[in-house]
């Protein structure tokens, strides 16, 4: 990891001393400039084809700021060296050179600076410059930008509070509750503005607990939980939770975030609109989403009943290759559990009850482990990486659980597309079956709950796994 670091330390500062322009004659747009970038790159990479583009950086080499012309850029960059036959990783290990940027404002010019290196040898670096007049720039380049509007968001919905502990509940995708690049900005923004404000003492990001041992400490506090919406915050010895969403529209983003305390109360609460022109990153993840699908998120009842996360904390969990995965359940009453992973291939396991375990209903007051701490499995991050969606089922009495099976054709959905046939009938004609394909998970248990004439509760929970 220290190579990386240092790898965005030099995309942090200033490129001045050692680029070179190759431009014959001054670039007359963005779009000129990233094309020039493009082409050089594409000359000089010998091959490598795979960037890291580091977004997060490209900002006033002099303030240190990000205005709307940071967003242009990438999305200027982005496109000509997409043109150019690269490719973009989404990790700076994954690539093969990593690329930063920078600019400047001198007189009546603005100056950007471009420093390519090889993302394993930061110190064979090679930078180029080029300059091109302010009127020649977008008129809203240096206007109000992402980062103004978000930190004025974050302020307002402080809600003139103070001195409260703060547990920072990650930004999702308010349909599908998934997290995307532009998600995980957003939410270390507001880290940051929070942390530099010195209104409140912001917890660390993975507060919950250090440790899988150190889950028996939180069996304490599970008893003090009141709503279980709170309950990663209370864990974590927060007073309050700030928790975020967005949401899509015609050429914009709309951010919205809430600081309740650990009763559910809202202390304040706030919105705003950007751009999308604004924004240069995504707001789509496209596994999350699919995954969203079949797992039903956006169908699935805010019953709070059940909840599940992670001994990470709450909602979108980011894993590392080697690290210990133990997931954390409560109940506000006893209840049977069921708990399977789904990943990008639609391929399920089932992790709890785990083989040989009985059914038998968790109780309220205690917050139970998957992996026990008394299992003689654990769940271990490896290759290969990606993103999971986990899935939570519970009800009153026990129900039946199916074999999952590819080889049994899927009801639920066709073609990777839910079925327009009545969801109901499906669920009835589910219910019958022993044997399943894996896209008729949650359309098996609604139908065997009906069957039944039971409630069916359901949380879900994605994860996210990456290399070291």
């Amino acid at each position: 990891m220290v190579r990386f670091i240092l790898l965005l330390l030099l995309f942090s500062v200033g490129l001045v001393d050692n680029s070179y322009a190759f431009w014959s004659s001054e670039p007359t747009s963005l779009k000129e400039l990233a094309t020039g970038v493009a082409a050089e790159l594409k000359e000089k990479s010998n091959g490598a084809r795979k960037l890291y583009l580091d977004k997060v950086n490209v900002k006033d080499a002099v303030s240190g700021e990000a205005s709307n012309l940071s967003a242009f850029l990438v999305n200027e960059l982005e496109s000509s060296l997409s043109a150019a036959g690269f490719s973009f990783a989404d990790f700076m290990e994954q690539a093969d050179q990593v690329v930063g940027a920078s600019y400047q404002r001198d007189g009546e010019r603005l100056r950007v600076f471009v420093k390519y290196c090889p993302a394993k040898d930061s110190s064979n670096c090679k930078s180029l410059s080029a300059a091109l007049s302010l009127s020649k720039l977008p008129k809203e380049s240096f206007s109000e930008s992402m980062d103004s509007r978000l930190k004025r968001l974050v302020q307002k919905a402080g809600g003139g509070k103070s001195g409260l502990k703060v547990f920072i509940s990650p930004v999702v995708e308010r349909k599908n509750r998934y997290s995307s690049e532009f998600s995980e900005y957003v939410t270390a923004k507001a880290r940051n503005y929070l942390v530099n404000s010195q209104q409140f003492e912001v917890l660390e990001e993975q507060p919950v607990t250090r440790s899988l041992s150190n889950t028996r400490g939180l069996a304490a506090k599970a008893k003090e939980v009141k709503n279980l919406d709170t309950s990663a915050a209370l864990f974590s010895g927060a007073d309050a939770v700030l928790e975020g969403y967005y949401l899509e529209g015609a050429g914009r983003v709309t951010v919205a975030m809430t600081l309740k305390n650990l009763k559910g109360g809202v202390l304040g609460s706030a919105d705003e609109t950007i751009d999308r022109s604004m924004i240069p990153y995504s707001t789509v993840n496209q596994t999350a989403g699919a995954l969203a699908a079949v797992a039903d998120v956006a169908g699935q009842a805010n019953q709070q009943v059940v909840k599940l996360n992670t001994t990470k904390g709450d909602r979108y969990q980011v894993y590392r290759a080697g690290e210990k995965v133990q997931f954390l359940i409560q109940v506000i009453k006893p209840l049977y559990v069921y708990l399977f992973g789904i990943n990008a291939k639609n391929e399920v396991s089932q992790l709890y009850p785990g083989p040989g375990q009985q059914q038998i209903p968790l109780q309220a007051g205690r917050l139970h482990t998957v992996p026990g701490d008394h299992d003689s499995w654990d769940i271990v991050v490896e290759p290969p990486f990606g993103t999971d969606v986990v899935k939570l089922f519970a009800a009153e009495r026990p129900l039946p659980v199916p074999a999952i099976s590819d080889k049994v054709s899927a009801r639920s959905f066709s073609d990777g597309t839910r079925s327009l046939v009545r969801r109901d009938l499906i669920q009835q004609q589910l219910a019958g079956q022993k044997i399943i394909n894996g896209f008729d998970l949650v359309d098996y248990f609604k139908g065997v709950a009906e069957q039944q004439g039971l409630t069916l509760y359901e949380d879900s929970l994605f994860v996210q796994t990456r290399p070291k």
